[in-house]
């Protein structure tokens, strides 16, 4: 059989799998496994790549970055980071109109730094700010759209395990990818501030001014509560940046470090030991299934072809690369519509991948477009995680209507933030060039 015409087909009969509801991973491994088979006339082959590949991704000292910035997120969320990063700039902001969805917003952006999931950030400020919100008579739709849109910013700013599992799949510098995120996460932050503010001015009744003025020497004492996840964030990413250390090598130093700051702050407990360990441990195994899946997928289309063969026929062609670029663009919004981040990755990259490194664009900078589609997304129907997330996490405060409404002027900025980012290449690549080490 014809190797293009099998990896089509291959691609059609996971897409079928995926919706019959079967799991990501078993439905990546099975098609890869049956294509090697059918490619290779040798079950032996298909069976061998089953063995050797769970293997091969779990003992690579590289992977395990994903556990150890998973953990570090779960010490912080545990030891309480969010509550303080909240208060602190609840203080700042507050009597700005719309000063507590900024405040949010800032928070999150904040909280991304030690985190690293979109998720988890999303639940955890629904139930530090939401409450907040509400009480002081914010309107719901702006309330829960600030959360679940700035719940995204965990996707981008590092440490983004999203774009841990890019540099996997891609075989492209994590340590880059993750420095590569900041600016870009940092301009998503500003723009919806920026939106905020021209929104409540715009409609005054949805954002009430608040009536406490703290004084200046309880704003600036307050900045101590952040003493903890500035420090850590710089350290990691400082660590990173200078090449004093590798990803998982600061990923594991900020995971203890963040477990210290939990004892200092007097939030340790064995309940929250064990949850914590739980809580990555079941991460950690979701998202390495799925890379071992995707590698199981990714050998199969190396030994068809199919990602040089058609980067050979766009370039030939002469179709502009930019249309290729946006049509990739508009495909991932599209499929996140539908799935998870990850999965999307998975299936897409081993063909996408190839056709966008032989037209000439950069591979980190394409993980930064990668991921921010990935983030639009998060808060777009009829999947939209991180508006379900918030939906449950509010426990009946809010509906699920109300939530998705709030999001669609996220949902514009985050669509202009990505035309900024094709646009300007060197606000993702600009830190990455300048690593030492």
């Amino acid at each position: 059989m014809d190797p293009t015409f099998l990896a089509i087909i291959s691609v059609f009969l996971l897409i079928f799998l995926l919706l019959c509801g079967l799991h990501v991973a078993v439905s990546l491994g099975l098609v890869g496994v049956l294509g090697f088979v059918v490619l290779t006339d040798s079950w032996a082959a298909g069976i061998g790549l089953l063995r050797t590949t769970p293997y091969k991704v779990v003992a690579n000292f590289t992977f395990f970055a994903i556990p150890v910035f998973i953990l570090m997120g779960q010490f912080a969320n545990y030891g309480g980071l969010s509550a303080d990063i909240y208060s602190v700039v609840h203080k700042w902001l507050g009597r700005v109109r719309g000063g507590l969805a900024m405040a949010t917003t800032a928070s999150c952006a904040a909280f991304a730094a030690a985190c690293g999931s979109s998720v988890a950030t999303a639940a955890t400020f629904t139930q530090v700010a939401l409450p907040e919100m509400t009480k002081y008579g914010y309107d719901k739709r702006l309330a829960t759209g600030a959360i679940a849109a700035s719940g995204t910013l965990g996707a981008l700013i590092p440490p983004s395990g999203l774009m841990i599992i890019y540099g996997i799949i891609t075989e492209q510098s994590i340590g880059k990818l993750l420095i590569a995120g900041f600016i870009p996460g940092v301009l998503s932050a500003l723009i919806y501030m920026g939106m905020i503010s021209c929104w409540v001015r715009l409609r005054p009744e949805i954002a009430p001014i608040l009536e406490e003025r703290p004084p200046l020497r309880e704003k600036l004492l307050s900045l101590y509560r952040v003493w903890g996840i500035v420090t850590l964030s710089i350290v990691v990413m400082g660590a990173i940046y200078l090449g004093i250390a590798t990803p998982t090598e600061a990923g594991a130093f900020g995971a203890f470090g963040a477990f210290v700051i939990m004892i200092v702050k007097g939030a340790f407990s064995r309940e929250r030991l064990r949850n914590t360990v739980l809580d990555t441990a079941t991460s950690t195994t979701m998202l390495f299934t799925i890379i071992i899946g995707a590698y199981i997928f990714s050998r199969f289309l190396a030994i068809t072809n199919v990602g040089p063969r058609l980067a050979d026929y766009l370039v030939s062609s002469g179709m502009p690369r930019h249309l290729v670029l946006t049509g990739f663009l508009l495909l991932y919004v599209f499929l996140g519509m539908f799935m998870d981040p990850a999965a999307m990755m998975a299936i897409t990259l081993p063909i996408v991948f190839p056709i966008i490194i032989q037209m000439g664009f950069s591979g980190i900078w394409f993980g930064v477009l990668v991921i921010k589609t990935s983030e639009i997304g998060l808060i777009t129907p009829p999947v939209g995680m991180n508006v379900y997330t918030v939906n449950a996490a509010a426990h009946g405060m809010v509906r699920l209507e109300e939530i998705f409404k709030g999001i669609l002027p996220f949902f514009l900025m985050d669509v202009v933030t990505l035309v900024i980012l094709v646009a300007f290449p060197q606000i993702s690549l600009w830190l990455p060039d300048r690593m030492l080490g």
